[in-house]
């Protein structure tokens, strides 16, 4: 069958429904003696004769009426793969990897997700959470499309980067106990030396030096007294009053017994989300791209 034009397997078809060659030459804008051109090439691919004409009439022979519903079919399969390539090339079809750190899960990332899944029904969707380093290796050796990662304001885009999608100022998650001692307008100094929970700095280096950078400026050496991967655990730790964590605000849908939230000093750093990805964007990844906001 993959000998087959398919222009002959059409005109085959066509000659199937008219039984008539002046007709089937009318239907596809041809001449007639191209019709029985068309129709000789064909059987001498397959070496059968598909239609017996004389002078009166023109029928199929059994070997034309064995092969019309299965050519029909191949013709519509064709026509089909034809459909799919191209909504895989405007980025309707096919997969998109995302890594995400745990925090993008309690901002708008969800809602984007879900809208795009909703217009492009031919996407597989992946979520890995993951944490920068490992996106950045995802990215690099191709088994991620994009990423979600955390940035200070103001530092040099990650590796790889794309661009910021939004920005939010951190909170400061404390256990009652310590919202107790700190008081209901804690001072910059009293919320310093506070004992602190913190990120390893090897996860995410900018943020992680942002903080501390921020309490070197204000003459703290930081201390951690535990650390933590992810910023829901920081959150644990500070609800037993194991100290202070620094949190992006959206973190604040985390309602934990024991624990408050408290604005961080004004002139603390802020927090900024940024989508990361490759520079050989497939058309999937492109697709999403495009229908994401800028930051703000």
């Amino acid at each position: 069958m993959e000998s087959i034009d398919p222009t002959l397997a059409r005109l085959f078809l066509t000659l199937a429904e008219e039984l008539h060659f002046g007709r089937t030459a009318e239907r596809l804008g041809w001449r007639q003696p191209q019709v029985s051109k068309g129709l000789r090439h064909l059987e001498s691919c397959l070496g059968v004769p598909l239609l017996n004409r004389t002078s009166r009439r023109v029928r199929l022979t059994a070997a034309g009426e064995a092969l019309r519903e299965p050519l029909r079919d191949w013709l519509h399969q064709g026509q089909g793969l034809a459909l799919v390539a191209r909504a895989a090339a405007q980025g309707q079809r096919g997969q998109l990897r995302v890594g995400m750190v745990s925090p993008a899960g309690f901002g708008p990332l969800p809602s984007w997700l879900h809208a795009f899944q909703v217009a492009h029904p031919g996407v597989a969707l992946e979520l890995r959470e993951a944490t920068l380093d490992v996106q950045l290796d995802g990215l690099q050796r191709g088994s991620l499309d994009l990423g979600w990662v955390l940035q200070p304001a103001g530092a040099p885009p990650p590796p790889l980067g794309w661009r910021a999608l939004a920005e939010e100022p951190f909170v400061l998650a404390v256990s009652q106990p310590a919202a107790c001692r700190l008081g209901p307008e804690p001072a910059v100094d009293a919320l310093l030396t506070e004992p602190l929970v913190l990120f390893p700095r090897d996860i995410a280096p900018a943020l992680h030096d942002a903080v501390v950078d921020y309490y070197r400026a204000h003459g703290v050496i930081v201390q951690p007294r535990q650390r933590a991967v992810q910023m829901a655990t920081l959150i644990h730790l500070a609800s037993a009053d194991f100290g202070l964590a620094w949190v992006p605000a959206s973190m604040q849908a985390l309602q934990r017994p024991g624990v408050l939230y408290l604005d961080a000093p004004p002139d603390a750093p802020r927090c900024q989300t940024w989508v990361l990805a490759t520079p050989a964007l497939g058309p999937v990844a492109r697709a999403f791209l495009q229908g994401l906001p800028s930051a703000g």
